[in-house]
């Protein structure tokens, strides 16, 4: 399914700057349409392809810090 709204928010993002440019270029009669048409489907489009992308397999976060976790050193015990 994100792929869907993936091809959506390319093909509207030329769209919609073509549509600015002369709007006769992509079907429309006047800028205002055309902006409105395709900046809402690119903006619509932006969103959902966040809520359908997959979910990473794992956690990134925990392998980051276990790498860079440090042993405490002594001279932070002296200061305690």
């Amino acid at each position: 399914m994100s792929s869907l709204f993936a091809l959506t928010f390319m093909f509207s993002m030329p769209a919609f700057f073509l549509g600015l440019v002369n709007p006769r270029w992509v079907g429309m009669k006047n800028r205002k349409l055309s902006v409105s048409l395709y900046g809402i489907s690119l903006a619509v489009s932006f969103v959902l392809l966040g809520v359908a992308a997959p979910k990473p397999s794992h956690p990134l976060a925990s392998g980051l810090l276990a790498s860079t976790e440090r042993p405490e050193s002594s001279v932070s015990a002296l200061l305690r």
